[in-house]
């Protein structure tokens, strides 16, 4: 009897460090997915400003070409 119950105990144990990794793993997993959100929402950021500064770049460019245009006409 003495034998299965050493079995059980090293069962518990064993099953006990598998359930800690597991935790573990899955913090590691959530701060890694926290960290690429925060990744993801700054390139967004930064991809909106980018896109606002190639349209304010494209409509003054636009109204050069313009002016250009009605110099050259004159």
């Amino acid at each position: 009897m003495d034998v299965v119950l050493a079995a059980v105990d090293r069962l518990d144990k064993a099953l006990a460090r598998l359930e800690a990794a597991l935790e573990a793993r899955e913090r590691r997993f959530a701060a890694e997915r926290a960290e690429l959100l925060q990744a993801l929402r700054t390139a967004r950021d930064e991809q909106a400003r980018t896109a606002s500064t190639a349209d304010l770049v494209s409509t003054r460019l636009d109204g050069v070409i313009e002016r250009l245009n009605v110099v050259l006409e004159t």
